[in-house]
């Protein structure tokens, strides 16, 4: 019983979803108010201009080990475009290893 109880005050935390997890690096790297980043929201909408572009691919390659071409951004028109690519990668190399 003693058990039981030390096991309640323990915190637990929610595992962040992928998504959520690529929102926040996303805000954190363009210095972006995670409230802005909406899924049916343009890149342009959001702020991100090409340095911010590079500085979140550069962070997410780094962080999930994918590689994510020049051309593949260009083909997100939104947020939510950009996170189901960068999902399809990180998912592509998971299954792959």
């Amino acid at each position: 019983m003693r058990h039981i109880t030390r096991l309640n005050r323990l915190r637990i935390t929610p595992i962040m979803s992928l998504e959520a997890e690529l929102i926040d690096l996303i805000a954190k790297e363009a210095l972006v108010d995670v409230d802005k980043l909406k899924k049916d929201a343009t890149l342009e909408e959001i702020g991100l201009d090409s340095v911010d572009l590079v500085s979140v691919v550069f962070a997410i390659e780094d962080k999930y080990g994918v590689t994510i071409g020049e051309n593949d951004l260009e083909k997100s028109a939104t947020l939510g475009q950009m996170l189901d690519l960068v999902e399809a990668k990180i998912a592509a190399k998971a299954a792959s290893q």
